[in-house]
């Protein structure tokens, strides 16, 4: 073992090298104390121990006491690693007194000094178990402020080992942000709970490895059989659940603590006489003897995955992928490269890989090119990730592992960014507004980016596949809505993770806002109820990949129990801030400049504008102050340019997602300019709001609702359809002004008789909105400053009142033939007054199933 082979944490692993490195750790000791105050025994028992840990194939030992150093030497000769908890009096009201947090400090400081650089440190836990009831009494905020104190005097004397602080869960909601990986002591017999569990941690952790500082059971309340099988079925559900390791408490019997032998305990692996328990060969079985090896379960289930990527001049990085792809751990799976009619090398790069099938296709847009995959795939199981994408090796092991686990549809899991190139990718990535999972619980998902995603074959048919009219982004959210939609379940593995390069430059990144404004406005045509009033999406669950607990802005909320002395005290996110969303939206910021504009004429409103821009400002500096950027391009120039990108990627995002709506919540002028071919005596009549059709052959409603679908989509109009949650049937995009809200009915009249009922409203498109405000703003403003009646600006918003009208009105009517024309279709008759009906039989009647509404599309821009 030597300094070259150190320890290094990399998003949810450890990796020795190129390698991963899974903890297979065992506590040890304390034992009575030597002469020279060492709680560790005698060298030659230590010869003995760390013999018969290696060949249980255990790589790591956890102490409770600084080492004296021949300890170290004998574990680095044994090739075994050590990770030292330093202990402090932690019982005491240490934060009160400033000498007591001084000595704490310095007994830090020392320890790490005087083993600095040796090989067989793996790291140190600056702190182990604080009552949960001194926390709460100290405040947590404070304690986790000075653990994150210590962890930084111990980097600064030794930054090449790893430093964390051991919690458990009464105090759950100790999660200092600078360790190097999480470490939690959990004592939990029963394995549904421990794993349910471990998948919480796993969320709460958020990127950073997990292992487990504790684990064990005693022998004396417990038989030796309870004990090997539970630890047997321990490493299965840590290597379920995707942990860095596990550290087993404990080696021996042998225990001194509190100045006293503990004799009334046992939760040794092997005896006082070190005579190995059944637990002893138990783990010797099912943790193998490769030294870092990750213990690999069977899956119950490994079906046939075709890996699909799809790329567009994505040869910048598509060779990482495809390799990435090429190594991993799954026993039977495909890879379709899927090429959206790319103009640089991905075809020559897709040529050095033999085993990936190459596919080319003229540039049709990215779901087009997912369902091309899909056409091609084999497998049961379709697996979708992006060319600036490289996946970990134990990717589809822990995605498909998930997947099969329950009845879901489908499983996703995390995109990490890989490491920064400069200080502009490092602020790009810590920037808001990238691709991220939405839970609805720590195994449930209710989004799960396109770059990690895989789906049963079944799940993929059942809805369709993809919705080509997604180009750029906005496709996966689709799915996932549309999945769940259709009653199904879709699942998350925390640690199915693929790295994901975030852009490469400013323009890059601003580029992808702007996709992802368009798409959520394509979104909102399909999925209304989704969405909030400024045309932001609203998620059920929470948002991850952004800094989650903040102090000062969303304070968490923590479950302590009855008089800070539960069991199990969880911490809590608030939601995401509604009152931050809106400060910083787009619509926020045009009030802000009309507002200053208006401060021009009125003097007292001056002062609003400033205090509005101030908010917005507020909202991009907490996010800079919380937001994690890479140590070594974490400077004060890096944390501005955050605060500007978290400024402008809202409104950036919000600019598209109007243009978008706008330029598609428009019907082309020659549609509405063309009328249709109506019999004599069938143009409208009447109300051009109601429309009354009979029926003596059952033809309701449904049949009329079909026919008009397929006149809009011949005829090329914009329009959205009922999601379950609207008062209307279709909502018909017309004129920069005006839209109609079409809503039916039928009343059964019996012998298959039936009266359909037609309702066409007129709705207030925004911009009319916002163009009336301004003009009667302007109107009062006027008024208010004159002693008379201002006719030259009074008359010119009433003739824009009336032009308005006469749009409205002309929309109307252009709808309404659409209506008497797609009833004819339908084979109904027009009742224009009463008992008088107007058959229009200039064209054949066209046959309309009833299911026709059931595959009509929910919105077309």
């Amino acid at each position: 073992m030597s300094a070259n082979s150190r320890i290094r944490p990399v998003a949810k692993f450890f990796f020795e090298g190129d390698r991963k490195f899974f903890v297979k750790g065992i506590t040890y000791g304390p034992f009575k104390p030597d002469a020279d105050g060492n709680y560790l025994g005698k060298p030659e028992q230590v010869d003995v121990d760390l013999a018969l840990m290696r060949e249980v194939g255990l790589n790591l030992v956890r102490i409770y006491h600084a080492p004296p150093r021949w300890f170290l030497d004998r574990c680095s000769s044994a090739g075994m690693r050590v990770l030292v908890t330093l202990p402090w009096a932690k019982h005491i009201e240490f934060l009160r007194d400033r000498k007591a947090r001084q000595e704490i400090a310095d007994a830090v400081r020392d320890a790490v000094s005087a083993h600095a650089g040796h090989p067989a440190i793996f790291g140190y836990l600056v702190g182990n178990e604080i009552s949960s009831t001194m926390v709460r009494w100290l405040g947590v905020r404070r304690v986790t402020e000075f653990i994150e104190r210590l962890i930084r005097i111990g980097r600064s004397i030794d930054p090449n080992v790893l430093f964390s602080y051991a919690t458990y869960p009464p105090t759950e909601y100790l999660l200092p942000q600078n360790v190097d990986f999480c470490c939690f002591n959990v004592y939990l017999h029963d394995q549904r709970d421990f794993e349910r569990y471990l998948l919480r941690l796993q969320n709460l952790t958020g990127e950073r490895p997990l292992i487990l500082g504790e684990f064990g059971m005693d022998t004396i309340r417990h038989s030796q059989e309870e004990q090997a099988e539970m630890l047997r079925w321990h490493v299965d559900s840590v290597v379920k659940c995707g942990l860095a390791g596990t550290i087993f408490f404990t080696w021996t019997d042998e225990w001194f603590t509190g100045g006293q032998d503990i004799s009334d305990w046992a939760f040794g692996i092997v005896t006082r006489e070190r005579e190995p328990k059944k637990s002893f060969y138990t783990l010797k079985e099912r943790l193998g003897q490769e030294n870092s090896a990750l213990p690999h379960r069977a899956l119950s289930r490994a079906p046939f995955v075709s890996v699909i990527i799809c790329s567009y001049n994505g040869g910048r990085t598509l060779g990482a992928c495809l390799d990435s792809l090429g190594k991993l751990n799954y026993p039977d799976y495909e890879i379709i490269l899927v090429d959206d009619g790319s103009t640089d090398d991905t075809r020559d790069i897709a040529e050095q890989f033999p085993h990936v099938r190459y596919i080319y296709q003229e540039n049709h847009g990215l779901s087009h090119a997912r369902n091309t995959g899909a056409a091609a795939a084999k497998g049961e199981v379709f697996a979708y990730t992006d060319s600036d994408c490289m996946a970990d090796v134990d990717w589809l092991y822990y995605l498909i592992g998930t997947l099969v686990s329950g009845d879901y549809a489908g499983a996703g899991g995390p995109n990490v960014t890989p490491p920064a190139q400069n200080w502009i990718q490092a602020c790009v990535a810590a920037a808001p507004g990238g691709p991220s999972h939405v839970l609805l619980t720590d195994t449930i998902a209710e989004h799960i980016p396109g770059c990690n995603m895989a789906f049963y074959r079944w799940a993929f048919e059942n809805i369709g596949g993809f919705d080509p009219e997604y180009h750029k982004a906005g496709d996966d959210v689709d799915f996932c809505w549309r999945v769940q939609q259709a009653g199904c379940v879709i699942a998350f593995s925390p640690t199915a993770l693929v790295w994901h390069h975030r852009r490469f430059t400013l323009r890059a990144f601003l580029k992808q806002q702007d996709g992802y404004g368009e798409a959520e406005s394509l979104l909102r045509f399909k999925h209304l109820i989704f969405f909030g009033p400024t045309g932001a999406a609203k998620w059920r669950g929470q948002i991850y990949g952004t800094p989650r607990f903040s102090w000062f802005i969303n304070r968490p909320v923590i479950y302590h129990g009855i008089f800070g002395e539960g069991f199990f005290q969880s911490i809590y996110p608030t939601p995401q801030s509604e009152v931050a969303t809106y400060l910083s939206s787009i619509e926020w910021f045009a009030l802000t400049i009309f507002l200053f504009g208006l401060g021009f004429f009125l003097p007292p409103l001056r002062i609003v504008p400033y205090l509005m821009f101030g908010g917005t400002l507020c909202v991009a500096l907490s996010y800079m102050v919380r937001t994690s950027i890479e140590p070594k391009f974490d400077t004060v120039y890096a944390r501005l340019l955050v605060m500007l990108l978290a400024f402008v990627q809202p409104l950036v995002r919000g600019w598209s997602r109007y243009f978008t709506w706008l330029h598609f919540k428009r019907t082309p002028r020659s549609v509405i300019r063309a009328h249709e071919y109506l019999p004599a005596g069938g143009r409208a009549m009447g109300r051009l709001g109601r429309r009354i059709f009979w029926s003596e052959e059952g033809r309701d409603r449904h049949y009329l609702l079909g026919a008009i679908f397929q006149l809009l989509d011949e005829e090329g109009w914009r329009y959205s359809t009922d999601t379950g949650w609207n008062e209307w049937d279709i909502q018909i995009y017309g004129n920069f002004w005006w839209s109609i809200a079409l809503q039916t009915v039928t009343e059964y009249h019996g012998g298959g008789k039936c009266l359909t009922r037609v309702r066409l409203r007129d709705r207030l498109v925004t911009t009319t909105v916002i163009f009336n405000l301004i003009a009667l703003a302007l109107l009062v403003y006027r008024q208010l400053n004159i002693s008379h009646v201002d006719l030259w600006f009074i008359i010119p918003y009433l003739l824009f009142v009336a032009f308005l009208a006469t749009r409205a009105r002309a929309l109307k009517s252009r709808v309404a033939e659409l209506v008497d024309l797609a009833a004819q279709r339908a084979g109904l008759e027009r009742i224009t007054r009463l008992n008088k009906k107007t058959k229009l039989e200039s064209s054949p009647a066209v046959q309309v199933p009833m299911d026709v509404i059931d595959s009509a599309p929910s919105a077309r821009p």
